[in-house]
């Protein structure tokens, strides 16, 4: 993730005060259960029928999908860092490679985040938009096809094919994370409000309205079947949007402030602390969505249990 001192400058400090050591503990324990659980959420959305065939689920797979490359290539990536102190092997390409993962898969998931807050709205209190065929790939797949054919190509175009010259530093933690392009004052300010700042926004205001809209629903109809329908629905939204608003919120109204001319020196070990949570959103995505997806959640469960008590009925047949 990135410390975005768009049209400022590069600063060239490592990411937190915490030890490398600690770090990379850290991060090592907690991909490891990420990943089996990315794996055993995304195995039962593709098999179960029912969970596949909800369109909300087809977001989180895209999000989850997104979180299980990123745990593949960039984390290794800072794991390896953080284990020898320098960026290995040292060249432009491999700092190429990982900027684009590192900030425009990040990046991406933010901006898919915010779709998600745009179409959970949609699927709450406009259900009858996704009834037709055409209305479903004109509300559900086609924005989920543009948004990450943007993703790819913008990331990709603006990071190996900028218009200045990129400086890598090899000593730094993502080769000091800094495209050159963030520098220049349209494609910098484009990332900065168009890839960061509006989507946090835009999740944050649909969040609220779709909380507040609920429970008004809730205290004037008195319908409890359609209570509860809408209630299983925000908490899934809700329960996925904190998780990326409470990294997202501090680190982009920084960037806002320092957009609006806040000196760029101000905030930035700040700044670096909110970057170094960003890691932790696509760590612990997964687990969010296991216990968000109740159908899910009580298949494993029953599955735990049927396993425990065939333990148990072994060890009484055949005692030690």
């Amino acid at each position: 993730m990135i410390v975005n001192n768009t049209l400022g400058y590069a600063i060239e400090q490592d990411d937190v005060s915490l030890s490398r050591t600690v770090r990379f503990w850290i991060f090592l324990i907690l991909i490891v259960p990420s990943v089996y659980c990315s794996f055993l959420v995304l195995f039962h959305l593709f098999v179960d029928k029912n969970l596949r065939s909800q369109l909300g689920n087809h977001i989180i797979i895209n999000l989850l999908i997104i979180g299980l490359i990123t745990e593949f290539v960039d984390i290794p990536f800072h794991l390896a860092f953080l284990q020898t102190g320098r960026v290995q092997p040292s060249t432009p390409a491999l700092c190429l490679a990982w900027w684009f993962f590192d900030l425009g898969l990040y990046n991406g998931c933010t901006v898919i985040m915010a779709w998600s807050s745009v179409h959970r709205y949609l699927l709450i209190f406009h259900s009858r938009l996704f009834l037709t065929a055409n209305n479903r790939f004109l509300f559900h797949y086609l924005p989920l096809i543009l948004l990450n054919a943007y993703i790819v190509l913008f990331y990709f175009i603006v990071i190996v094919f900028p218009p200045c010259v990129n400086v890598y530093n090899y000593s730094l933690p993502v080769c000091n994370n800094f495209p050159c392009y963030l520098n220049d004052p349209l494609l910098g300010i484009w990332d900065s409000v168009a890839n960061g700042i509006c989507p946090t926004f835009i999740t944050t205001i649909l969040s609220v309205t779709v909380l507040g809209r609920v429970y008004y629903q809730k205290m004037r109809l008195q319908q409890m079947n359609l209570w509860r329908k809408q209630r299983k629905m925000t908490i899934q939204l809700l329960s996925v949007c904190i998780l990326y608003l409470i990294a997202n919120i501090p680190l982009n109204v920084m960037i806002f402030a320092h957009l609006c001319g806040l000196p760029q020196i101000v905030g930035a070990n700040e700044e670096s602390y909110f970057n170094y949570l960003c890691y932790f959103v696509t760590l612990l995505f997964p687990f969010v969505c296991l216990g968000i997806l109740s159908e899910l959640r009580k298949k494993i469960q029953w599955k735990g249990i049927f396993l425990f008590r065939r333990s148990l009925q072994i060890g009484m047949i055949h005692p030690k």
